[in-house]
């Protein structure tokens, strides 16, 4: 279910994002071997899956999560075979033929390092997939700015981003992309794309896939972004990591003598392994956790080069202008291009308007940079160093439990909230470049409770469900009421005409003088 800040829901369709392991063992001549007894143990959480192969020389485990596992065959008259490392993305069919020795020649063989086929010969989709070391290795600087991992995308093939945000995959529109994490959506359902900050900590994270071609008819767009997060394992562990950026290696604004403010900080810590509880909890572990927490500091400031009147124009002279000022309501030239003011207004129509006035007073700033007449409308005057300093704070929690040899489960809840100052108008995609920033508020909640029941060898039920929360506030610290105020004190009923106003001259018209 997603949830929009408006109150409606929409059924999330969710995906397992479990893989299979299968294969056939054969002996020396090529031929199967039936009743070997194959054993699946997964070197996260310590727990084994047992088969044992048909007569076909066939094996299948279904309803595994990704993670890496290892695999021991052992059949009569053969040495045991042993791969100590198989790694198995999210939704893949990994399949993997077993070659036995005699038994005379060796006693066990042990396969060491990740093993798995180079080539996919299960389907022809075709996707790519990162693990935790490569998302945290690989040189994508997405700490520095926000804490989403989706910036991975970038390292994809046959991944583009245009200039609005928007994410292509496989030569498709950005519609056609869907995004989810652990099966749950996380796709935006008002805009085109994901939920950029739905997404977990990169601590969390087991594997990042993409696929985008030949998916199975499950998914419905032509490319499937998968985010996989990990379980606790048998064994404690944790991190804690502090990323530093600030402007000390960063040039100056051209042409300002200066450089804007910045210092970014990402920093936080993970914490996971079984959950023992002394006298209610003993022998094997069966429940694991992780917990993890992320933050993020941004402080910054935008520079912004604007154009503003001269000094002389916010007097009323325009005469470095050659272009003739027009008086709107006489249609004829200011002589000089110069607006009269105070004893020399023979027309308090001519004169300088009183809002004009309070505009330029209240919100339009002074030049703060030498330009001359000749360069005035070409070159900047004005510039401006706006602090957007922005907060992201972020946690999640994970928790799995192994109820029988056949069931298990597992809950995961992700909170995220971020606060910030923006200089662009979210809803109107505009820049506000002489008012003060936006204050912007994001908040996410994500929770998903999956149960796995492998009722028979070749009958599985799983059951998952995902609740999404998402919503945006946007703050303006200026109060209309307050603005008009300030700019001018008259109620003009706009249904009537009827004007009341004490400044120089009834119905005082609002236009600004125009160029010929």
């Amino acid at each position: 279910m997603f949830v929009v800040l408006l109150g409606s829901a929409l059924p999330a369709r969710g995906q397992s994002t479990f893989g299979e392991i299968l294969g056939v063992i054969k002996d020396p001549g090529q031929g199967q071997v039936p009743d070997a007894s194959v054993t699946l143990t997964s070197m996260e959480e310590n727990d084994q899956h047992s088969a044992v192969s048909g007569t076909d020389g066939a094996f299948h485990f279904v309803n595994l999560k990704p993670g890496h596992y290892t695999l021991l065959v052992k059949a009569g008259g053969f040495a045991d075979y042993r791969i100590s490392s198989l790694q198995l993305e999210a939704r893949q069919s990994l399949r993997l033929d077993v070659p036995l020795s005699l038994a005379m020649n060796s006693q066990t063989v042990e396969v060491t390092g990740d093993s798995g086929p180079v080539i996919d010969t299960e389907n022809g989709v075709i996707g790519d997939s990162k693990d935790f070391q490569q998302i945290m290795n690989l040189p994508v600087n997405y700490r520095g700015t926000t804490t989403s991992p989706l910036a991975m995308l970038a390292t994809v093939p046959g991944a583009q981003q245009d200039s609005n945000g928007n994410v292509s995959v496989g030569g498709g529109l950005p519609s056609q992309v869907q995004y989810s994490v652990d099966g749950s959506s996380t796709v935006n359902t008002r805009q085109n794309g994901a939920l950029g900050n739905m997404n977990p900590s990169s601590e969390l994270i087991s594997e990042f896939k993409v696929t985008q071609f030949n998916n199975n008819a499950e998914f419905a767009q032509i490319g499937d972004v998968t985010i996989s997060t990990k379980s606790g394992g048998d064994q404690f562990h944790g991190s804690a990591f502090e990323y530093l950026q600030t402007d000390a290696l960063d040039a100056e604004v051209w042409n300002s003598g200066d450089k804007p403010h910045k210092a970014y900080n990402t920093f936080g810590g993970s914490f996971g392994g079984p959950l023992v509880l002394p006298k209610l909890i003993s022998g094997k572990a069966k429940t694991f956790f992780f917990v993890d927490f992320e933050a993020n500091r941004k402080r910054y400031s935008t520079p912004l080069f604007l154009f503003v009147p001269t000094n002389a124009m916010r007097q009323g002279d325009f005469s470095a202008l050659s272009t003739p000022l027009m008086d709107p309501f006489t249609g004829q030239s200011y002589p000089g291009n110069k607006i009269p003011s105070g004893s020399a207004c023979a027309n308090p129509q001519d004169c300088i308007n009183p809002v004009a006035v309070s505009l330029l007073d209240n919100y339009l700033p002074a030049p703060n940079i030498n330009v001359s007449a000749a360069d005035f409308g070409s070159q900047a005057n004005y510039l401006q160093q706006t602090p957007t300093p922005s907060n992201t704070n972020g946690f999640d929690l994970r928790v799995d439990r192994t109820l029988t040899s056949k069931q298990s489960m597992f809950a995961r809840w992700s909170w995220k909230r971020l606060t910030g100052q923006s200089l662009t108008d979210a809803a109107l995609n505009t820049v506000n470049n002489f008012l003060p920033p936006d204050h912007d508020t994001e908040s996410n909640n994500n929770f998903i409770v999956s149960h796995n029941y492998l009722i028979s060898n070749n009958l599985v039920n799983e059951a998952r469900f995902g609740l999404s929360y998402w919503q945006f506030q946007v703050k303006f610290p200026y109060a209309g009421a307050d603005v008009i105020s300030t700019l001018v004190s008259c109620i003009i009923n706009v249904f009537t005409n009827v004007c009341g106003c004490a400044i120089l001259h009834p119905c005082h018209s609002l236009l600004l003088p125009r160029f010929a």
